[in-house]
């Protein structure tokens, strides 16, 4: 992060109200180099509570660029990461987030580890004990962060670069289009007294699994 990019945040924090989530998230991109959890946690509030669009964005990755200084990719590894956490290390999340030493909390890794962590719960011919095995490597004291990368990057299956160029634009259009309705859902459901949050909770798991495609 540029120092640049962060006078910039710093100009817009003087400006907004102590309590606000629009601070609030720009305090957890400040941040951001100390620990990525927060600012995985903010924006996802931010995404499915479309808060953006009172801040004037019609679009989250608008916000995110503009606002933020953050560029798409990025945006997504930090949901999925956060997602990741809530998932499968749900404890640790929750004594990190209440503040407990990192005694009790554990190692975390970086949200790019967490983010391969992720694809590999998602290739098909890694089985769940090669999946489990990754997973605790990444989790474990002492664990060299590039070398645990790069392990889970040689189990992944092989990038097609060209495939990437090629990448089919209506299947893009149809991920976007869906993600649009989701969060629109997700909107309404907010504003509805009665609902379950088991359901809003179920919502909010497959609005990241878009996340995820997009």
């Amino acid at each position: 992060m540029s120092n640049a990019t962060l006078r910039k945040i710093d100009a817009r924090i003087k400006d907004l109200p102590a309590e606000s989530l629009r601070r609030k998230v720009l305090e957890a991109l400040r941040l951001f180099r100390a620990g990525w959890i927060e600012l995985g946690r903010l924006l996802t509030e931010v995404a499915y509570g479309n808060d953006y669009r009172e801040w004037g964005y019609e679009e989250f990755e608008a916000y995110c660029a503009a606002e933020l200084g953050l560029k798409k990719p990025t945006v997504k590894k930090l949901m999925v990461s956060y997602n990741y956490m809530k998932r499968y290390e749900p404890d640790r999340l929750s004594a990190w987030e209440e503040g407990a030493p990192r005694a009790e909390t554990g190692a975390i890794p970086d949200y790019q580890t967490v983010e391969l962590l992720h694809r590999a719960r998602e290739e098909s011919e890694i089985d769940e004990d090669e999946q489990g095995r990754l997973h605790a490597l990444a989790f474990s004291d002492g664990a060299e962060e590039g070398e645990v990368r790069k392990e889970i990057r040689n189990r992944l299956r092989p990038v097609d670069e060209s495939a990437i160029g090629d990448r089919n634009a209506a299947r893009r259009h149809e991920i976007e289009d869906l993600l649009r309705t989701a969060r629109a859902l997700r909107r309404k459901l907010e504003a509805c007294h009665g609902i379950p949050g088991g359901l809003k909770g179920r919502l909010d798991q497959l609005l990241l699994e878009l996340e995820a495609l997009d």
